[in-house]
């Protein structure tokens, strides 16, 4: 729990010390908490990119570009389905007689699925997003591979659906924030946890589980606290140290005391009302998301943002757990967008679901096993229509798994160029085409 103003005044020496030197590692570490940075500065403005296809520092990784035109100050949210959600019960083919079939005990009963059109409807659990306008994506999975988890979500983290470019060294995301780096304080954030989505060259990004986790290298009348962070500014003008891990230190307190000044006027940081939906019914992905609202709606220039939850891998109990997982799904995706509006920038700012892989369609009693293509979700400013290319459920592979139409690098060209405006080909092996969807 994040420590109320009057906890932190009463801290001992010895704790806000020892709050210190953690602070002190964490800065130390300028690569992988304020831009998860290899120390190398590339050349050319934020966003500008390069043509040689080599990152900034050799490795062969895409640089970013900002395609004309695009339309600046937009948010991607990415919320990732931990352990590989079933495309069927999220969009259910309830008139299929052989999905039925396949799924004596776990197909959901077409008399229960909300705002069906004839041949699908979404899970009776998606109630608020249902009445949303959404974009499905249906079809999106990995191309060939063993369907591990380990392998998948290194793939999605990486942007590298056939498995042949294990020598990317930075995440999809990360790509991303470079391309848009305007010098800003925190471009991209991983919410719960540091994240491989997120490794980069260049931009200020970290992860994060609390507006107030950088309370005390915010300004403060504590002679500790003012000794550090002139301690901390000092470095960030040190012209012995790295460029980027010198500007790492300036990031990181000019983040901090922007923080601070988006709290709150009782000096009691940032209020969290937790009687609010998201936050009481939407479990971790409800916090992470509320948390998201707060950092768009700080001004600090975020661009993008990684959520992630658990849960989605359902061998057992499926018809329980994919009811409580989606119910948690659409509280938090609902909540976070009714925030955003109240917040004032609904109109830029765009949800998308990623997930390692599906689920297998025949059940195997109680549970679903391994899969391989998935239904994304993408809310916010658009107009509600079925996407993708539906796979059949009567031409399976040789495993019993809905056939990949649609590689999930496509769907993520989509978010970069079509929503971000960077150019796919940029920050995506292969080139892959953008599917026309934003």
């Amino acid at each position: 729990m994040t420590p109320s103003a009057d906890t932190r005044r009463l801290l001992s020496r010895r704790a806000f010390l020892s709050a210190l030197g953690a602070a002190g590692a964490m800065a130390a570490g300028a690569g992988a908490l304020a831009g998860c940075s290899s120390g190398s500065v590339p050349s050319g403005p934020p966003g500008a990119g390069g043509t040689s296809g080599l990152g900034p520092t050799g490795s062969g990784d895409p640089v970013g570009r900002v395609v004309p035109g695009a339309v600046g100050g937009r948010v991607l949210v990415i919320v990732d389905l931990q352990g590989g959600n079933d495309g069927l019960s999220t969009l259910v083919p309830y008139t299929s007689g052989r999905y039925r079939d396949l799924r004596p005990n776990l197909a959901v009963p077409g008399e229960d699925v909300l705002a069906g059109d004839g041949e699908v409807g979404f899970h009776p659990s998606l109630q608020r997003l249902s009445r949303r306008g959404l974009v499905t994506v249906e079809g999106v999975g990995p191309v060939a591979g063993d369907l591990s988890h380990f392998d998948m979500s290194a793939r999605w983290q990486r942007g590298d659906v056939d498995g042949t470019g294990t020598r990317l060294r930075t995440g999809f995301l990360g790509r991303l924030t470079d391309a848009l780096d305007d010098g800003s304080p925190l471009v991209g954030v991983a919410l719960g946890g540091p994240s491989p989505h997120l490794v980069n060259d260049r931009a200020s990004t970290m992860s994060l589980d609390s507006l107030d986790a950088l309370w005390f290298l915010q300004p403060a009348d504590w002679s500790e606290a003012t000794t550090y962070q002139q301690g901390l500014a000092a470095l960030g003008g040190d012209e012995q140290l790295p460029a980027v891990a010198a500007g790492s230190y300036r990031q990181l307190l000019d983040l901090a005391a922007r923080l601070a000044a988006a709290g709150d006027e009782d000096d009691d940081g940032h209020e969290v009302d937790w009687e609010h939906p998201m936050v009481a019914e939407g479990g971790e992905l409800g916090w992470q998301l509320y948390l998201a609202a707060d950092l768009i709606g700080a001004g600090l220039g975020t661009r993008v943002v990684y959520t992630g939850v658990g849960g989605y891998d359902t061998h057992t109990d499926h018809g329980y757990a994919a009811e409580a997982n989606l119910a948690q799904l659409d509280v938090a995706v609902d909540g976070f967008l009714t925030r955003a509006d109240e917040l004032g920038f609904a109109d830029r700012v765009l949800v998308a679901t990623i997930s390692e892989f599906g689920r297998r369609v025949p059940e195997n009693g109680s549970g679903l096993d391994h899969g391989n293509a998935s239904t994304m979700l993408v809310a916010g400013p658009v107009d509600d229509r079925r996407a993708g290319d539906r796979p059949p459920i009567d031409d399976l592979d040789e495993n019993d798994n809905l056939r990949t139409t649609i590689g999930f690098d496509r769907y993520l060209a989509t978010l970069a160029e079509e929503w971000l405006g960077v150019e796919a080909a940029s920050v995506l092996p292969g080139g892959p085409e953008p599917l026309g969807l934003l």
